[in-house]
Formats: C-alpha cells, sequence, structure tokens
C-alpha cells in the first residue's frame, strides 16, 4: 500500500511540475512576445548603446527586441563620430548583436559580436549636414566582432553600393579618446572624408549596372575611419557589360589599393567598342594629383560622345581607333586642373570637318596650356609631311618639310589671302610638290602669321597656266607675301600659239620678287625675265592683262621683260606694269579685219589703269619696215590709237593680206595717225600722208591711137607708152571712209593730181583725176584750146576694178592748180625718198 501511495505522489508531483513548467514556458513565451512586440525596456537599449560606445561606436537605438536563436535586434541605429552626437556617421535598419548572458543576469551588457544580415546602411558625405548627399549601401551582410576598446573586424561583409557588389574584409579604428585631436584636425579630416565619399558618390553615379550581373569588388581595409590618411585598402574590381550614360563597357579588370587618401592602379584593363584601355595610376583624393600611364586603343570621339560629355561644334572621325601611349602628371589647383604629360599618338584615316589623310602620328608632350608635337609625321596618297609642332595659348610655332598633295593645302588653309593664292593653283595626275617651311600663327588674330621657306613642283599650273618646273623662296605673312628668286620652266605642249606655230616645248623665265601687299592691295613686280611667251606670265600676277596681250601672236618665245605694280581688289588705279620684248620670229596680229604676220617685233608694252600703251614698237610687215606707238583703251567701246610710220611696204603684199582681186607692184611709205573704235573699219578716225614707188599705177598712150599699133609693131607693150610709178598724197579718215584733196603722180610728160574718197569699209572708190599733158602728147591736144592738154577722169566701184571715165574738166581746188600746171622736174633714178620721222602718240585727233 505505501508503495502504491508512493507512486501516486510521484505522479502528482510530476503534474505539478508539468503544469509549473509550462506556464513558466508560457509566462517566457508572452513575456518574449510583449518584449517584441513593445521593445526592451529603455534602460537595455542605453545598456546596449553604452555598450557600443565602450567599443569606440557611438550610436543610439530608436527599439531593440530578442529573437530567439538569433539575438538582440536593434532598430533605426543612428551612428556618430564621437559621444557629442553632432555628426552622424550613418544609419542602419536594424542590426543584430550577441550578448554575454552570464554578464546579462548581473545587468553587465556586454557586446561579444554583430551580425548584419539584409541591413542596409547610410553613410552621410557631411555628418554636420542632414541634407548632405548619401553613400548607400543596401543587402548588407557580415560579422563584426570587437578586437579591442576601439576596433573591430568585418569579416565576409557583403552589401550593394549604387548597384555594385562589394565584399569585404576590415579590420578599423573607430574612436579616438576625447582629447586626441584639436577641432581643426577634426575639422580637416572631416573635410578630407566629405571629398572622399562625394568622388565615390558621383563616380557610381555616372554607371548603370545590369542587376542580374552587377560587378563586384573585394576589399582589404584597414585603418581609421577618422583618419583617412591611415586607412589601407586593396581592390579588385571585374565587371562586363557595365552601361555608362550611352557607353557600354564590354569589360572591366581594375587592381589596386587605397593607401589613405592615395588611390593606386596597379593594373587596369577596360574595353569598350572595337579599342581598349590598359595601364596603371595613382591619384590622391585629398590633394586631388596624381600620375598615370596608359595605351589606349579607344575610339576617343565615340566615347566623349556617349558619355554626353561637352563637346565642340566638330569632332574628328577615324577608320579604326587611335593608338595613343601616354604617361604623366596632373594636379587640381584653384578649381583648375594642371597637367604634364607625355607620349605618341598615331591616328589612322582622321577626317576633321572635310580635311582628311591617310595617317597622322607625333610625339607629344602637354602641360595642360602649352602643345609640343615632335616628329610629326602626316600620310596622304605619295605625299607626306615631317616636322614639329608648339601650340601655346597666343601663339602657335612650326617647322616642317611637306610633299603633301596641293589639294589638302588648299582645304586645310582658310585665312585670306592665302587661301585664295593657294586655290589660283592646280595640278594634274603627275604633279609633284615639296615645301620646306617654318613660321608662326595667332590663334585669335588672323593677320598675325608667318610663312618662310622654299617650294618647288614639277606639273603644277597657276591661274590655269601650266609649267614643267618651278621654284621660289617664300616669306609670306598676314600684310605681305613675298615670292623671291623664283624660277619657272612654262609647258607649252597645248598652248595655242604653240601648237598654231610650232615653236620650243618650254620657256624659262626668273624672277627678283613677286610681292602681293595685303595693305596696298598691289602686286609688285621686279625682275621678270625670260624667253617665254608674253601672255602666260603676264596671267600669273594680271589675268585681265593676259587677255589683252593674247592677241599679240607671238610664233616663237621673245625675250620677255617686266616690271612694275598692279593694282587689285579695287586698287586698280594703283596700276603700271611694263612688258618689255623683242624676237628675231614672227607676231600676228589683227589690223583691219585682217590678221598681219610681223617680222622681228620689239617694243615695250605699258599696262596703265585705264589704257594700255605700246611704246618703241618696231617690226617688219608686208615687205617693209614699221615703226608705232599705239594706246588701247578698254570699251565699251575698245579703243586703238596711235602713231604709225612705215617705209617701203610691198603693195603686192598689202593686196594678198587684204585679198584684192588684182596685184599692184610697187611699194608704200607713209605715216598716220589713227583712232580705231570697237575693232572695226567703221570706227577708224585719223590723217596722214602716204607716197608709192616703183609702182605701175598706169600707162598713158602718149601717141594717142597710134601707141598700141607702135606697141605691136616693136613687140614691147610699153612701146609708145608712159607709166606713172610713183605718187603721193596726204589723207584724212573719219568713221573709215579715207578723203584726200592732194594725189598727186606724174611721168616725163605727164602731170596728175587727184581728190575722192576711198571707203575702207566698202572698199570702194570714188575719186577724181586731172591730167595736164606736155610734150608730144599736149600736141595732139592743141585743137581742144583753151583746155589743151588738160584732161579729167573719174574713177568709181571697188578698189581690185573700178571704172574710169573721161569727163568734162572742171577747175581743180586751189592746191592743186600750182602742182597740175607745173611740168614737173627730172631727178636722179633711184634716189631714195625721204624717211618719214619717227613716229610718236599725238596729242589731237586729226580730221
Amino acid at each position: 500500500m505505501k508503495l502504491v501511495r508512493h507512486i501516486r505522489i510521484i505522479h502528482r508531483l510530476r503534474t505539478f511540475g508539468a503544469i509549473v513548467g509550462f506556464l513558466a514556458l508560457a509566462g517566457l513565451v508572452g513575456l518574449i512576445g510583449w518584449a517584441n512586440e513593445t521593445g526592451l525596456p529603455d534602460t537595455w537599449r542605453q545598456g546596449i548603446a553604452d555598450a557600443l560606445a565602450s567599443q569606440g561606436i557611438q550610436a543610439e537605438l530608436a527599439s531593440l527586441r530578442f529573437i530567439p536563436f538569433r539575438g538582440f535586434e536593434a532598430g533605426e541605429v543612428v551612428i556618430y563620430s564621437d559621444a557629442s552626437h553632432q555628426r552622424v556617421v550613418g544609419r542602419l535598419e536594424r542590426l543584430l548583436f550577441d550578448l554575454d548572458r552570464s554578464r546579462l543576469t548581473h545587468g553587465d551588457f556586454q557586446i561579444e559580436r554583430l551580425n548584419l544580415s539584409g541591413a542596409r546602411f547610410s553613410l552621410a558625405a557631411d555628418p554636420l549636414d542632414p541634407d548632405s548627399e548619401r553613400l548607400d549601401v543596401t543587402d548588407l551582410s557580415g560579422r563584426v566582432e570587437f578586437s579591442g576598446p576601439h576596433s573591430i573586424s568585418i569579416s565576409r561583409a557583403s552589401g550593394m553600393i549604387h548597384g555594385v557588389r562589394l565584399d569585404a574584409n576590415c579590420r578599423l579604428d573607430l574612436f579616438r579618446s576625447p582629447g586626441m585631436t584639436t577641432p581643426e584636425e577634426e575639422d580637416l579630416a572631416r573635410q578630407e572624408r566629405r571629398k572622399i565619399l562625394l568622388g565615390v558618390i558621383h563616380t557610381l553615379e555616372a554607371f548603370d549596372f545590369d542587376p542580374s550581373n552587377p560587378p563586384r569588388i573585394r576589399l582589404e581595409v584597414r585603418g581609421d575611419l577618422e583618419d583617412p590618411a591611415s586607412l589601407r585598402a586593396s581592390l579588385n574590381l571585374r565587371a562586363s557589360q557595365l552601361q555608362a550614360r550611352d557607353l557600354l563597357l564590354r569589360e572591366v579588370d581594375l587592381r589596386g589599393e587605397l593607401r589613405g587618401p592615395a588611390l593606386v592602379l596597379h593594373q587596369g584593363s577596360i574595353v569598350a567598342g572595337n579599342g581598349d584601355l590598359t595601364g596603371d595610376a595613382e591619384y590622391d583624393l585629398l590633394d586631388q594629383s596624381g600620375r598615370f600611364n596608359l595605351r589606349s586603343t579607344l575610339d576617343i570621339p565615340a566615347l566623349v560622345r556617349q558619355l554626353r560629355l561637352p563637346l565642340p561644334e566638330a569632332l574628328p572621325s577615324f577608320s579604326e581607333p587611335p593608338v595613343i601611349e601616354a604617361k604623366g602628371d596632373f594636379r587640381r589647383r584653384d578649381g583648375k586642373w594642371d597637367y604634364s604629360v607625355i607620349g605618341h599618338a598615331t591616328f589612322f584615316d582622321p577626317d576633321f570637318e572635310g580635311i582628311r589623310v591617310d595617317e597622322l602620328s607625333s610625339s607629344f608632350a602637354w602641360n595642360g596650356t602649352d602643345l609640343l608635337l615632335e616628329d610629326l609625321h602626316v600620310l596622304e596618297g605619295e605625299g607626306e609631311l615631317t616636322g614639329r609642332i608648339y601650340v601655346q595659348p597666343d601663339l602657335i610655332r612650326y617647322a616642317a618639310t611637306s610633299t603633301l598633295p596641293l589639294g589638302l593645302w588648299q582645304r586645310s588653309i582658310s585665312f585670306e589671302p592665302l587661301r585664295t593664292i593657294l586655290n589660283d593653283f592646280s595640278g594634274g595626275p603627275d604633279l609633284r610638290q615639296k615645301v620646306v617651311f617654318k613660321g608662326h600663327a595667332h590663334p585669335h588674330q588672323s593677320h598675325d602669321w608667318s610663312f618662310e621657306g622654299t617650294a618647288e613642283a614639277h606639273g603644277i599650273s597657276f591661274r590655269g597656266v601650266p609649267t614643267r618646273e618651278a621654284r621660289v623662296d617664300l616669306d609670306l605673312n598676314g600684310k605681305r607675301l613675298d615670292f623671291n628668286q623664283g624660277k619657272v620652266v612654262f609647258n607649252y605642249d597645248d598652248y595655242p600659239l604653240k601648237r598654231r606655230h610650232g615653236g620650243p616645248d618650254t620657256g624659262s623665265a626668273t624672277v627678283d620678287q613677286i610681292r602681293y601687299d595685303d595693305v596696298a592691295k598691289t602686286v609688285e613686280i621686279h625682275g621678270v625675265r625670260g624667253d617665254v611667251w608674253p601672255a602666260p606670265v603676264v596671267r600669273t600676277f594680271a589675268p585681265e592683262v593676259a587677255d589683252h596681250l593674247e592677241a599679240y601672236g607671238f610664233h616663237g618665245t621673245p625675250r620677255l621683260e617686266a616690271d612694275g605694280v598692279v593694282g587689285v581688289l579695287g586698287e586698280e588705279a594703283k596700276t603700271d606694269l611694263t612688258v618689255r620684248f623683242s624676237t628675231a620670229g614672227k607676231l600676228d596680229y589683227d589690223f583691219l579685219d585682217e590678221r598681219l604676220a610681223l617680222d622681228e617685233p620689239k617694243g615695250l608694252v605699258r599696262v596703265l589703269p585705264d589704257k594700255v600703251l605700246i611704246e618703241d614698237l618696231s617690226f617688219g610687215a608686208l615687205g617693209g619696215r614699221a615703226r608705232a606707238s599705239l594706246s588701247s583703251r578698254a570699251g565699251p567701246p575698245e579703243t586703238l590709237s596711235g602713231a604709225i610710220d612705215w617705209t617701203e611696204l610691198d603693195l603686192e603684199e598689202i593686196g594678198k593680206a587684204y585679198h584684192f582681186k588684182n596685184e599692184f607692184p610697187g611699194v608704200i611709205t607713209g605715216r598716220a595717225d589713227f583712232t580705231l573704235k570697237g575693232g572695226e573699219v567703221a570706227g577708224l578716225d585719223g590723217g596722214g600722208h602716204v607716197a608709192l614707188e616703183q609702182a605701175q599705177l598706169f600707162d598713158v598712150p602718149i601717141l594717142g591711137p597710134l601707141s598700141p599699133v607702135i606697141a605691136a609693131v616693136l613687140g614691147n607693150r610699153k612701146a609708145g607708152f608712159q607709166e606713172a610709178k610713183s605718187a603721193f598724197f596726204s589723207f584724212d579718215i573719219q568713221d573709215g571712209v579715207l578723203r584726200s584733196n592732194d594725189f598727186l603722180t606724174t611721168t616725163r610728160s605727164l602731170v596728175f593730181t587727184g581728190d575722192g574718197m576711198a571707203d575702207l569699209n566698202k572698199l570702194t572708190l570714188d575719186m577724181t583725176v586731172r591730167m595736164n599733158a606736155r610734150g608730144l602728147f599736149g600736141m595732139i591736144t592743141l585743137p581742144l584750146k583753151p583746155f589743151y592738154g588738160l584732161f579729167q577722169f573719174r574713177g568709181t566701184g571697188p578698189f581690185d576694178d573700178p571704172k574710169w571715165d573721161n569727163v568734162m574738166f572742171t577747175s581743180p581746188p586751189d592746191e592743186q592748180n600750182e602742182k597740175l600746171l607745173t611740168p614737173p622736174r627730172a631727178r636722179p633714178v633711184d634716189q631714195p625718198s625721204a624717211v618719214p620721222p619717227r613716229a610718236k602718240l599725238p596729242t589731237h585727233r586729226r580730221r
């Protein structure tokens, strides 16, 4: 019985114990539930805050609760830089930590470790400014252990920072006791910290990362958060398919470390588009200075556009990414960057605003303001340029040797007047040129420049004038262009005069100087000498004058000399150019609607603003010689005036030249002053005198009707006849109509005087001739008293076949009376006629 009783007592005690245990467990669960619902007491939160402070972490906890099997969880944790709680370092949405439970029963809060899982941390750039920018860390996990009174160890930490996965292991010093730093040091540290965080924030904001494949950074960090200079970190960044604005970075691999404020990139590689960038660098975040060493094959213009950076109006383009190797230093001072960079760059098919070459390469040095291009090498087709350029803000200096194509220079140079002069040059497929030059230019003053050197070319043309070769010394600047000591070999293969008359294939000329004065707007010509056709030479500096000279069709290259001034661009009134020429060959010249071939012409052509003077002109023509002084004025109408004298021109040659139907033997000597307007005979005015000799004007039958009979019996056509072989008359011409009142010719027995007109427009004659017969022929006319021996004839019709009629004798003009009634006087045979005086320009037009 006692045994049964003991068993019942034990059973009741077990039941009671189970009930008590259950009630205790239920009470504990209820207590925990209540604590989690309402939060642990403030004394606990303060106790934990004090425990964190003892480890160097100044924090405030908005809430605290206990989670079974996990530990204590604090919510809305604010972390401060010091005990004053004035500067907020960062914020955590929740924080898990383990407490030493054995000491917790005695009211002693001792934190062993912190556990982060899915936490969110916000780090302010400026702890004193609640509105400052923040670096947010999300999905934060890891373990924090307190390894000393003022230091922590973070292991297996991981979080997302602006789309970048950050894995870190750290050992950090968190807190220094009050009085260890001065307020000035604390403020300086705060400013340095702010610069670093803002730099990180702004850099990360420029990128768009793929959430499914974020870039990963692995960090090993140690140091004092309050002393950025003490921080040490190793960095390893690998990423792919990063999007920075419109730029896609296909691969990124960066390996470096942080030494306090110094970021050291030991190895870097970025692949974007068809190129990549490799190198190493150092950058001091606080001092904002650094150095770099890189090699790039990136498409820089495309990269700049894709990053949406501020762009100039035009950027160059390339057929493939340029190759750039560079190293240098840089520093930011007073809000501006100072640079010191040296390197080498090669650009393939660069094209900038229509200016394109095959390749451009150069070594370079840049200090942020001055740029030196050394060993500059430009390739285009079969040409190249080698040289150097030194660029400063207010001065550009250069020196080079070039065989680049002419077209490239024409497209590249845009400032006047050099641009206009270059555009006057042209060439064919065989064109070759070489220029050795140096000079300077002011980037902001278009007229402050110089260009000195020598130029030579083969197969070049200037203003349409082709040459075989040319060479000249250049001394050019913004006020004047000097072309000195030039030599040109002209190419006459396609020159019309050479093809018309034959002659040499080339002609050589030298020039002392040709100067274009931009201020005076003149072209000065000094010492042009050579055996060349004049028009092509003059066309190179005075095209309008050359058009006039083309009228003088030299059969071969004359000896040419030219000096003077040509006004241009509104200053034509300054023109005074003298061209001297002489040749042993012939020259074609159009006169009175017919082309004449002049022999051995020589003379002087003087070009003035409103006219062209031809002085000291002499030449052979139509079997004789002539001298002239002429003046030509541009029209409308074009006017040619002057004085000309000629000696023994052959009448038969004149007949051939002007297509007379019959030939007239004899020679003609005379002088004329004239004005020809419009180049037509109808515009011819003037006057002069003419003497005919050795002519066959007409035969006079001195035996009347018996003269033909005697000529037939004697078998001599001239038997019984007297010939009129010479004549003299003066004349006036108006509107192409010649008039004369003193025509005189004689034979041994006869005197003839005449007056009339010759229409040079229609080539017709209307003339009256009076005859006074003496000797036997006069005796025949005795029955005609009181007019014995006096006869009158009238001729009308074309020059080559006029019709002569015997008409009633009328009283002659007064100036003919004495000549008609005075018998001819004998003179020695072959006595030469007097040589007409030398021709001079008339001071007025004769009427």
